[in-house]
């Protein structure tokens, strides 16, 4: 049973860091790619860090909707009686 809910959260977890890192890395591609077709030094860092913004947001939104709803249903099925 404790393995069952380990395995539970070992999945939310995985889910939220490949949903981040994929986000991040389409957000990184887009400012690079919308903002500016060839930035020099300085230009370069701050739109990373204008790119580090949307993917924290839509994760925190995907934790609280998706990862949330999903871990109820995972731990559900975890305490079932059988």
């Amino acid at each position: 049973m404790p393995y069952s809910l380990v395995t539970v959260h070992v999945i939310c977890i995985i889910a939220t860091v490949f949903f981040f890192l994929i986000t991040l890395f389409i957000f990184v591609l887009l400012s690079m790619v919308v903002l500016s077709s060839r930035p020099i030094g300085e230009e370069a860092g701050n739109l990373m860090i204008l790119a580090l913004i949307p993917p924290s947001i839509l994760s925190v939104i995907f934790l609280r909707k998706v990862i949330g709803t999903m871990y109820d249903r995972m731990q559900e099925m975890v305490n079932r009686p059988t």
